[in-house]
Protein backbone atom coordinates (compact mmCIF):
# COMPACT_ATOMS: atom_id res chain seq x y z
CA UNK A 1 0.00 0.00 0.00
CA UNK A 2 1.12 3.21 -0.92
CA UNK A 3 1.46 6.31 0.70
CA UNK A 4 -1.72 8.34 -0.89
CA UNK A 5 -3.53 4.99 -0.07
CA UNK A 6 -2.91 4.87 3.45
CA UNK A 7 -3.90 8.97 3.98
CA UNK A 8 -7.10 8.20 1.69
CA UNK A 9 -7.95 5.01 4.23
CA UNK A 10 -7.31 7.24 6.88
CA UNK A 11 -9.69 10.12 5.56
CA UNK A 12 -12.44 7.54 4.66
CA UNK A 13 -12.47 5.83 7.70
CA UNK A 14 -12.76 9.52 9.77
CA UNK A 15 -15.68 10.63 7.23
CA UNK A 16 -17.93 7.75 8.98
CA UNK A 17 -19.48 10.02 12.12
CA UNK A 18 -23.16 8.94 13.02
CA UNK A 19 -24.07 8.52 16.01
CA UNK A 20 -28.28 8.49 17.44
CA UNK A 21 -29.19 7.98 20.96
CA UNK A 22 -32.22 7.81 23.55
CA UNK A 23 -32.57 9.53 26.70
CA UNK A 24 -33.11 6.73 28.85
CA UNK A 25 -31.76 2.53 28.33
CA UNK A 26 -34.62 1.33 30.30
CA UNK A 27 -37.52 2.46 32.75
CA UNK A 28 -38.79 5.78 32.88
CA UNK A 29 -37.35 9.40 33.47
CA UNK A 30 -38.69 12.94 34.17
CA UNK A 31 -35.57 15.72 34.37
CA UNK A 32 -37.12 18.24 36.16
CA UNK A 33 -37.20 21.89 35.81
CA UNK A 34 -33.46 23.31 36.71
CA UNK A 35 -32.62 26.76 37.45
CA UNK A 36 -30.25 26.76 34.75
CA UNK A 37 -29.77 24.91 31.28
CA UNK A 38 -28.28 20.89 31.46
CA UNK A 39 -26.42 19.29 28.91
CA UNK A 40 -28.94 15.97 28.54
CA UNK A 41 -27.06 12.55 28.55
CA UNK A 42 -28.84 10.49 26.19
CA UNK A 43 -27.59 6.74 27.49
CA UNK A 44 -29.59 4.13 25.38
CA UNK A 45 -26.96 4.62 22.20
CA UNK A 46 -28.03 2.63 19.05
CA UNK A 47 -24.99 4.16 17.09
CA UNK A 48 -21.97 5.67 17.62
CA UNK A 49 -20.05 4.83 14.43
CA UNK A 50 -16.69 6.91 14.81
CA UNK A 51 -17.33 7.49 18.68
CA UNK A 52 -17.54 11.27 18.65
CA UNK A 53 -20.45 10.88 20.68
CA UNK A 54 -19.74 10.41 24.45
CA UNK A 55 -22.43 8.70 26.62
CA UNK A 56 -21.13 9.88 29.99
CA UNK A 57 -21.33 13.61 29.16
CA UNK A 58 -23.63 13.61 26.08
CA UNK A 59 -21.35 15.60 24.30
CA UNK A 60 -20.60 15.23 20.62
CA UNK A 61 -17.11 16.41 19.57
CA UNK A 62 -16.23 16.62 15.71
CA UNK A 63 -13.18 14.77 14.62
CA UNK A 64 -12.99 16.54 11.68
CA UNK A 65 -13.88 19.94 9.84
CA UNK A 66 -16.83 19.29 7.91
CA UNK A 67 -20.79 19.83 7.60
CA UNK A 68 -22.68 17.75 9.99
CA UNK A 69 -26.56 17.40 10.23
CA UNK A 70 -27.92 16.94 14.06
CA UNK A 71 -31.67 16.04 15.07
CA UNK A 72 -33.44 16.53 18.26
CA UNK A 73 -36.29 15.62 19.67
CA UNK A 74 -37.55 16.24 23.15
CA UNK A 75 -41.23 15.85 25.18
CA UNK A 76 -43.05 15.93 28.43
CA UNK A 77 -46.71 15.18 29.95
CA UNK A 78 -48.54 18.27 30.97
CA UNK A 79 -46.84 21.51 30.70
CA UNK A 80 -43.88 23.13 28.60
CA UNK A 81 -40.56 20.90 27.81
CA UNK A 82 -37.33 22.71 25.73
CA UNK A 83 -34.01 22.09 24.72
CA UNK A 84 -31.49 23.92 22.38
CA UNK A 85 -28.82 22.64 20.40
CA UNK A 86 -25.74 24.09 21.62
CA UNK A 87 -22.38 24.29 19.96
CA UNK A 88 -19.42 25.19 22.09
CA UNK A 89 -21.94 26.56 24.44
CA UNK A 90 -24.06 28.91 22.05
CA UNK A 91 -27.11 27.95 21.54
CA UNK A 92 -28.16 27.68 17.82
CA UNK A 93 -31.85 26.70 17.68
CA UNK A 94 -34.77 25.38 20.18
CA UNK A 95 -37.50 23.04 20.19
CA UNK A 96 -40.05 23.96 22.60
CA UNK A 97 -43.89 22.63 23.38
CA UNK A 98 -46.55 23.53 25.42
CA UNK A 99 -48.82 21.10 26.44
CA UNK A 100 -52.34 20.88 27.96
CA UNK A 101 -52.73 18.96 30.88
CA UNK A 102 -52.95 14.99 30.09
CA UNK A 103 -51.90 15.14 27.08
CA UNK A 104 -48.07 14.17 26.36
CA UNK A 105 -46.09 15.69 23.36
CA UNK A 106 -43.03 16.07 21.85
CA UNK A 107 -41.19 18.69 19.91
CA UNK A 108 -38.38 18.03 17.20
CA UNK A 109 -35.95 20.10 15.29
CA UNK A 110 -33.02 19.71 13.23
CA UNK A 111 -29.75 21.89 11.96
CA UNK A 112 -26.85 21.87 9.90
CA UNK A 113 -23.34 23.48 11.32
CA UNK A 114 -20.28 23.96 9.94
CA UNK A 115 -17.71 22.57 12.71
CA UNK A 116 -13.67 22.54 12.97
CA UNK A 117 -12.27 19.47 14.63
CA UNK A 118 -12.39 19.96 18.09
CA UNK A 119 -15.89 21.67 18.33
CA UNK A 120 -18.75 20.12 20.34
CA UNK A 121 -22.31 19.85 20.15
CA UNK A 122 -24.54 18.84 22.97
CA UNK A 123 -28.74 19.17 23.45
CA UNK A 124 -29.45 21.44 26.51
CA UNK A 125 -32.85 21.38 28.54
CA UNK A 126 -33.80 25.21 28.97
CA UNK A 127 -33.94 26.20 32.97
CA UNK A 128 -37.74 25.76 33.71
CA UNK A 129 -38.23 23.14 31.78
CA UNK A 130 -39.08 19.30 31.85
CA UNK A 131 -38.35 16.42 29.33
CA UNK A 132 -39.87 13.19 29.96
CA UNK A 133 -38.91 9.77 28.22
CA UNK A 134 -39.45 6.16 28.84
CA UNK A 135 -38.72 2.77 27.14
CA UNK A 136 -40.54 3.98 23.48
CA UNK A 137 -37.81 6.39 23.17
CA UNK A 138 -39.22 9.60 22.45
CA UNK A 139 -36.33 11.75 23.61
CA UNK A 140 -33.92 11.27 21.08
CA UNK A 141 -30.26 13.29 19.93
CA UNK A 142 -28.99 11.85 16.13
CA UNK A 143 -26.09 13.08 14.02
CA UNK A 144 -23.82 12.44 10.99
CA UNK A 145 -20.93 14.03 8.87
CA UNK A 146 -22.49 15.52 5.87
CA UNK A 147 -18.69 15.81 4.46
CA UNK A 148 -15.79 16.97 4.96
CA UNK A 149 -14.44 20.53 4.09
Amino acid sequence: MNADTSNNDIVLSVQQVAFSAALVASGEVTLVPSNRDVTMIFKHVVTNIGNAYNPQTGVFTAPVRGAYHFEWHIGDVEGPTAAALVKNSERVFSAYASLAPGLYGTSSESATLQLDAGDVVSVNQWSGHKIYDNVNHHVTFSGHLLFTM
